[in-house]
């Protein structure tokens, strides 16, 4: 229980501001700007203070609640709503002198809140978009304060405030107050409006958005886009409108030492309802911040912890208490669910679901599935490792709203189309470093792989030191080794020897989903903790090594264009085939007969190197090849057949099902040594490449070099 006690203000401060004790007093470190339990526990940890005791905890918690409406122009809708415009922390206090000033010189107009709302407008210059926050069941936003210095930063930010005691407004009142807000911040100032709602704010948002359809009409509406954060929109799902009340009615067996007196010891709704949300409300890593926060508060008197204990447990009851968490959860979510639920299928308001997969209070993981199917335009973006209180440091809104569909910024408008070879940059050293850590270094260390390079004259030499620098492109031609591990081991050679960006030509199949770096790695750099996805799948899906490192599909156009702009390919003539050869076909060349590749390099002067690579081979064993997977009993050899007619072939000139994506049945054996030779660079400035013949006889000479190469090494 002392724990619990300890944590509950905590919880209110969520997420809390670093304490710091500084010449025998509490200092509140960052502007006033909040941090996570976890960054709390973390600054706590690196610097030498005295750490917080609970009573310290408790006031810094009551101060957020306090710091929240300080230096920001409120205007009340009704005597227990208001809505607060939200300036940034360096700027409040500037700003609340110019609101006195205003409100003084407007105080005589019928209009003066309408006119400080233009005034608002004009000092951004109109370039912010507007955005409204609907918070949760407290009616303050508490949980989201981490964010709102970020997102008074990018737009006219305005928070709704709902007194946290005497309010007993119904649903349909608060959808009447925001949508009356609205009209007097958006529709009268001919302006589109962005709503966030946390919560039980995600499910006040869109019965909102309702309402301004039906005043606006469809097709008209201010609302340009909404965002839903762990919305409770699933709130009908759970058992909280059965739990809730017997919570609630814990009030009635309060023990109070007598009228008018203070209680030594919490009140049994406050230590129910905390224990209630230490275990639903944090998700794990919030849990370890309030652990270790905690585990480092100093010793104090036990008269100390008892009162501190009590004032912990209280803050519940003085931000959410019994009789209001009553009428809330009865006439806010009951009521809100039964009318916003059977309308949400017909919203055609764009919005992001943000929700969070650690949500032990609402069930919302389910809810994003069924609200992207449900919803005409709807995307998911999905946060691993996060709870109910998801906006805390780890996650940043306004990136979110940001790079959400309905784009506030117009920013797929002022973007030109990627063109991925002319726009592609070769990627940072800190990618590449990351790249060849995490997924090519194992390969060396497994393979051992040796380079080397060739002269103009035939002659070998160690290393990568004899590839030629042309002033023009430059083409490696490779064979393709069994399965195609070593692409990335070549790519990662040439870049850290040669600083050389070779631009592989991919099969399409890679841009369909298997974007490794080499062997079909993930993507580049840690794993993502945020994913998007709408009713067509993924959406903002990150780039894939192939993409990152330059890799391209192979189409005739894209080697054109390569070579056209000067750059640096590498091609595998002999494609799957090659990757996917059969027993006794060790490092056989399945080319083409036509020489397509050489006209176009032949055509803009380039240089090509013939790469003779081994040892993937001598690594596996192939128990089934593609033939004889293809003749598998039980349906088994026909169902690969169909997946490979239906994989789009590589080469232009060919249906898909003259092309086997047939992979054979392998087991690994003991790691062969691998080795590339980099065969004597070919010159084609001398070649027309309107001469077939001298084309042609260019084309057997690469193949032959090649070839040469492979009889070296084996």
């Amino acid at each position: 229980m002392v724990f619990v006690g300890r944590a509950i203000p905590l919880l209110f401060a969520a997420p809390p501001r670093v304490l710091q004790t500084h010449d025998a007093h509490l200092n509140f470190i960052g502007a006033g700007r909040p941090t996570s339990l976890r960054s709390t526990a973390e600054e706590t940890t690196r610097n030498n203070y005295v750490s917080p005791g609970l009573s310290d905890i408790v006031e810094l918690s009551r101060n957020n609640y306090k710091d929240l409406a300080k230096g920001c122009y409120e205007t009340d809708m009704t005597p227990t709503i208001s809505f607060q415009y939200i300036r940034p922390v360096s700027e409040r206090d500037s700003f609340q002198s110019d609101v006195d000033f205003l409100e003084e010189e407007l105080s005589y107009g019928t209009d003066s809140s309408l006119k400080i709302i233009e005034k608002i407008r004009a000092t951004h210059n109109d370039e912010k978009p507007l955005l409204l926050y609907l918070p949760g069941l407290d009616g303050v936003g508490i949980s989201a304060q981490t964010q709102y210095d970020s997102l008074s930063n990018t737009f006219e930010f305005w928070r709704m405030r709902v007194d946290p005691k005497n309010d007993r407004s119904t649903f349909a009142e608060l959808t009447n107050t925001v949508s009356s807000f609205i009209q007097d911040v958006a529709i009268k100032q001919n302006r589109k409006l962005i709503l966030v709602g946390e919560s039980f704010g995600g499910l006040l948002g869109p019965s909102v958005a309702m309402r301004m359809e039906g005043i606006s009409g469809k097709g008209n509406s201010p609302v340009m886009g909404m965002v839903l954060v762990n919305p409770a929109t699933s709130f009908y799902k759970t058992g909280w409108s059965t739990w809730a009340p017997v919570l609630t009615a814990l009030r009635h067996i309060e023990n109070e030492e007598g009228k008018g007196n203070t209680p030594t010891l919490p009140t049994p709704y406050s230590v129910v309802g905390g224990m209630v949300l230490s275990m639903t409300i944090p998700d794990s890593s919030q849990s370890r911040g309030v652990f270790d926060l905690i585990s480092g508060m100093r010793n104090e008197k036990l008269e100390d912890v008892v009162k501190a204990m009590r004032d912990g447990f209280g803050l519940l009851a003085d931000n959410l208490p019994a009789k209001v968490v009553e009428h809330r959860v009865g006439q806010w979510c009951i009521v809100g669910s039964q009318v916003v639920n059977p309308r949400l299928g017909k919203l055609n308001v764009p919005t992001l679901f943000i929700g969070g997969d650690e949500d032990n209070l609402l069930p919302t993981k389910e809810e994003g599935d069924r609200l992207v199917s449900l919803m005409p335009n709807c995307t998911i973006m999905s946060v691993k490792d996060a709870g109910h209180f998801i906006l805390d440091d780890r996650f940043n809104l306004t990136e979110a709203i940001i790079d959400a569909p309905f784009d506030p910024f117009n920013k797929n408008e002022k973007q030109a189309k990627y063109d991925p070879i002319t726009d592609w940059e070769v990627p940072s050293d800190d990618e590449i470093r990351e790249a060849i850590e995490n997924r090519v270094k194992p390969l060396r260390d497994l393979l051992s792989p040796q380079f080397f390079s060739t002269d103009q004259a035939g002659r070998r030499k160690l290393g990568l030191g004899k590839i030629p620098t042309p002033d023009g492109p430059l083409l490696f031609v490779a064979n393709h080794q069994l399965i195609g591990l070593d692409l990335g081991m070549i790519i990662a050679e040439l870049l850290e020897e040669r600083n050389i960006a070779a631009r592989g030509l991919a099969h399409p199949i890679v841009f369909q989903g298997g974007n490794g770096f080499g062997g079909g790695a993930g993507p580049t750099g840690p794993q993502r903790r945020v994913t998007k996805r709408n009713k067509d799948g993924l959406v903002d899906q990150p780039q894939g090594d192939f993409q990152t490192f330059g890799a391209v599909m192979v189409t005739p156009k894209n080697f054109y264009r390569l070579m056209s702009t000067g750059q640096t390919g590498l091609l595998f003539p002999g494609g799957v085939r090659e990757v996917f050869h059969g027993k006794g076909e060790d490092y056989e060349l399945f080319w083409p007969k036509k020489a397509d590749f050489v006209r176009v390099a032949a055509r803009f002067n380039a240089t090509i190197v013939p790469i003779s690579a081994i040892g993937s081979a001598d690594s596996a064993n192939i128990l089934l090849d593609p033939d004889e997977m293809l003749n598998l009993p039980f349906g088994l050899g026909d169902r690969l057949r169909n997946s490979s007619d239906s994989t789009i072939s590589a080469r232009f000139d060919q249906n898909n099902s003259d092309e086997r994506f047939v992979p054979p049945l392998v087991t690994p054996s003991i790691p062969a040594r691998h080795y590339f030779v980099f065969g004597k660079p070919f010159d084609t400035s001398n070649i027309d490449h309107n001469d077939r013949e001298s084309c042609a006889s260019l084309y057997g000479d690469v193949k032959s070099e090649l070839r040469r190469g492979l009889d070296d090494l084996l």
